[in-house]
């Protein structure tokens, strides 16, 4: 099982981590693909079409709700998992968890990146603890 406990660690650091950057640059994300749908909304109409456009902009949330949710499900999972292991604190799971809520509320996606970023690297740091 100690394959399975440092795995689990590992996708939770990089889960943590690679999200954790990804929720600070979403609102980047997400403002551009919903200026280019509107441009492209603007654009057809004064073509003569009624087409309105929001695919990026849906793809885009869609796929940051997703992170948002992975973060705190795996938070979840972890800290049932790694109850009773002294490998890994209650840190890295407490931090996913609260990073994944927050970042579900509008306008917190940042502040709930930059606290996964940093439970995902206190998972990848005691992945040097199931060496032993």
């Amino acid at each position: 099982t100690i394959m399975k406990t440092k795995k689990l660690a590992l996708i939770n650091g990089i889960v943590g981590l690679v999200g954790g950057i990804f929720l600070l640059i979403a609102v980047l994300i997400i403002t551009a693909s919903a200026l280019n749908d509107v441009a492209t909304t603007l654009d057809t109409a004064y073509n003569g079409g009624s087409a309105i456009s929001i695919t990026s902009t849906t793809l885009a949330s869609t796929l940051a709700l997703f992170v948002k949710i992975a973060i705190l499900v795996l938070g979840i999972v972890g800290s049932v998992y790694y109850k009773d292991d002294d490998r890994i604190g209650s840190a890295p799971n407490v931090l996913l968890i609260v990073g994944g809520a927050l970042a579900i509320i509008p306008f917190l996606g940042w502040v709930g990146g930059i606290l996964a970023i940093i439970g995902g690297s206190l998972y990848l740091a005691s992945l040097k603890k199931f060496q032993e």
